[in-house]
């Protein structure tokens, strides 16, 4: 395949008909609609800060705002009898759900739906576990914290593996992202232990945003055809590109955290002196 060869089929990719009608007639107006009341609302926050049990949260998250007004309205309402643990099995279920989506997906397009119902399962348990204990006003510090980082980590495992094994995306190219998610989760938890502050999001990017990604990814998959394109004698699709965008953009944030943190906590030590 020549380089013009690619060249074209990266316009084809762009450009194909069905694609783009159904994209900029239906699902772009929504999601332009989305951001004008919701997105652009909660920009003019500059961040969502409580008390979770002995250390400060802050949420810099564009959907910050809105899960914490989602959380004070759903909170109530959940029957007596689910707790907290209960949430936690539930999310993880939908990390399952999720993966299996994106691999019976490879087959049966129709199965890419378990992807978005697997995300938003996996928002509910993991969002509402800790908020639900902290409103019944029965947090177990110690092992709610134990238990929603361990089992933060094996959902991003599961969901790299389910995505890996789809024949949309390469595995060595989803299990980047899940050493990358991983690493930035390592990073947070280390400055927590350091400073008894716990940043969900990078900026403007937390675990909401990134299912946010996935679940448009899902869309755009059930709705285009698979390219390929030969880069230096390996095969990519259009959403190994778009993926190894993501893991870029993951690794800068990676970095310029782990720059930033450090300066700042050089300057603190040195001021003892």
């Amino acid at each position: 395949m020549t380089v013009n060869d690619n060249k074209n089929r990266v316009f084809e990719f762009f450009f194909e008909d069905e694609v783009e009608e159904i994209f900029s007639e239906q699902i772009v107006p929504v999601i332009k609609k989305w951001a004008k009341e919701i997105v652009l609302k909660n920009l003019q926050v500059e961040a969502s800060k409580y008390k979770r049990d002995e250390h400060e949260s802050i949420n810099t998250g564009i959907t910050a705002k809105l899960e914490e007004k989602a959380k004070e309205y759903i909170c109530p309402r959940i029957p007596s009898y689910v707790n907290s643990d209960h949430l936690t099995v539930i999310g993880f279920i939908g990390t399952i759900i999720c993966a299996v989506g994106f691999i019976l997906g490879s087959t049966e397009k129709q199965y890419l739906s378990l992807v978005i119902i697997g995300l938003f399962i996996n928002w509910f348990g993991d969002s509402f576990d800790g908020s639900l204990a902290r409103f019944r006003k029965k947090t177990r510090p110690i092992y709610g914290y134990y238990i929603d980082h361990t089992v933060d980590s094996l959902s991003v495992i599961v969901a790299g593996i389910g995505l890996g094994y789809s024949s949309y995306v390469r595995i060595d190219l989803a299990l980047i992202v899940v050493a990358l998610y991983l690493a930035l989760e390592t990073h947070v938890l280390i400055v927590k232990s350091i400073e008894n502050t716990f940043k969900y999001s990078f900026g403007l990017f937390g675990p909401t945003e990134f299912r946010i990604i996935i679940s448009l990814l899902a869309i755009y998959m059930y709705f285009s055809k698979t390219f390929t394109f030969l880069v230096l004698g390996q095969m990519f699709s259009q959403y190994d590109i778009a993926i190894a965008i993501l893991c870029l953009i993951m690794f800068v944030i990676l970095i310029t955290s782990m720059i930033k943190t450090g300066i700042n906590l050089h300057k603190k030590d040195v001021s003892r002196w």
